[in-house]
């Protein structure tokens, strides 16, 4: 009896990680293509120079986020789940506590910060824009914070979905709203409607999570390992910038150098480009799991056909997609404005970096796994290092297509400093080499026998 309960208990969990993996899949997929729609309507009322401004200012308020939280939200999981198992919950509510503190006590520094930068003139931002900016990052912190607790928690559909839909929705409403009407928006009310969106998605999760969150209440916070939950947020900073936030790294970093207008063809060209981008994240999500249990399990045929088969529909899908883009991306850019046709060019190149990402493969999963931080953090350090920096230098010597090309590079060095530590580390072959496993083993003759 005992065995068919734990047999059940264990189907149980894996019928729910299945639909949870299904319904996040399916929200990524709605998120891109409302960032899309939202795109598309920014873009057709107001004019670049504008639009790229407002590009800019989300980018920032997003990069600018984690440095609110420290990134401690991302140790969620090992913080919550050990604490709750073991029935601590006094050191879990001290987990959830001390993220909070984090947020309140930045406040200040946040505020002397956004009246220094407007004082000083840095960026010609208007006192709006600026102001705009700062309260789009502490929702934006909040809201990240929400979903990484719900996550731990196992209620991760009410914290990470409102998340990845609420914004994107609420943008693409307001915008076809203000579109309807005629109004004459700036890069402030952007920003202004970005930090709502961002504020609603809190409240949507705060109105999901409150029986997740009342075990908590009235205990009294136990927050001793507080050192160490701001080492790992810390530690794991770089990663997150490199995964969630890259394209805000590039619009910032393309936004140093490069004028407004072109800012804003290099946005579009990059949110066509993460369609298929998504493709080959949500391919590398579905066999993270299995190949994971192949390393555990010291199996490493079956993990090199896993990452052979992965890898084979990573291709496929990309070739599909280059096909689409020969066939129709002059058209999508069309649909944006006719001033976007000068972005076929970045679009092109910017199609190296789901390449990149397929020619390198899931190199920075495969550490991860196998617990090697360390050298993840090392190679996500380096790699957001050159990023900025050749991104930059592109936008300064070639404008648009210069940027794109840097991004380009960028991501490619950044993917194949991932995948040397991977085979120096852990002696595996990440990259698309891993195709030469799907060939059927050679039989022995029977002479040989």
């Amino acid at each position: 009896m005992i065995g068919r309960a734990t047999t059940a208990a264990r189907s149980g969990e894996g019928a729910a990680g299945l639909v949870d993996s299904l319904l996040l899949i399916g929200a990524r997929i709605g998120a891109n293509l409302l960032a899309l729609v939202w795109t598309m309507l920014l873009v057709r009322m107001i004019q670049p120079e504008l639009s790229g401004i407002a590009f800019r200012a989300i980018a920032m308020a997003q990069i600018g986020s984690i440095l609110l939280t420290m990134n401690v939200e991302s140790g969620s999981v090992r913080a919550l789940v050990p604490a709750m198992q073991a029935g601590r919950l006094d050191e879990a509510a001290g987990f959830l506590r001390f993220n909070r503190r984090i947020i309140l006590t930045s406040l200040p520094i946040l505020a002397a910060l956004t009246a220094l930068w407007h004082l000083s003139g840095i960026g010609g931002a208007s006192p709006a824009l600026t102001l705009a900016i700062a309260a789009a990052m502490v929702m934006c912190a909040v809201a990240r914070m929400t979903a990484r607790h719900a996550t731990a928690l196992g209620v991760m559909r009410k914290g990470l979905l409102p998340r990845l839909l609420t914004g994107p929705l609420v943008l693409s409403a307001g915008l076809g709203l203000a579109l309807l009407l005629g109004l004459q928006l700036m890069p402030w009310h952007v920003a202004a409607l970005f930090g709502l969106s961002e504020a609603l998605t809190v409240l949507v999760q705060r109105r999901l999570l409150r029986v997740a969150f009342a075990p908590f209440a009235g205990r009294r916070p136990a927050a001793t390992a507080w050192r160490d939950w701001l080492s790992l947020g810390l530690w794991l900073s770089p990663g997150l910038l490199m995964t969630e936030y890259r394209k805000a790294v590039l619009i910032a970093s393309a936004g140093l150098l490069l004028p407004s207008a072109q800012l804003s063809l290099f946005a579009v060209a990059l949110s066509i480009m993460n369609i298929v981008n998504f493709g080959v994240v949500a391919v590398d999500v579905a066999f993270s799991p299995r190949i994971a249990r192949a390393m555990a399990a010291d199996d490493p045929a079956r993990r090199d056909r896993m990452l052979a088969v992965s890898g084979a529909i990573k291709l496929a899908g990309l070739l599909l997609a280059a096909v689409l883009l020969a066939l129709l991306g002059r058209w999508a850019l069309d649909l944006f404005g006719a001033e976007y046709r000068a972005a076929w060019p970045a679009l092109l190149v910017l199609m190296a970096i789901p390449a990149g990402s397929i020619l390198f493969g899931p190199a920075s999963v495969l550490l991860s796994s196998r617990g090697m931080g360390r050298a993840d953090f090392t190679g996500n350090v380096l790699g957001a290092a050159l990023l900025v920096g050749v991104v930059a230098a592109g936008s300064a010597l070639s404008g648009l297509t210069g940027a794109a090309a840097g991004a380009a590079a960028g991501h490619l060095l950044s993917q194949a400093i991932m995948a040397g530590l991977c085979r120096r580390r852990l002696g595996i072959d990440s990259s698309l080499a891993t195709l030469r496993h799907l060939a059927p083993a050679p039989r022995l003759s029977r002479a040989a026998t």
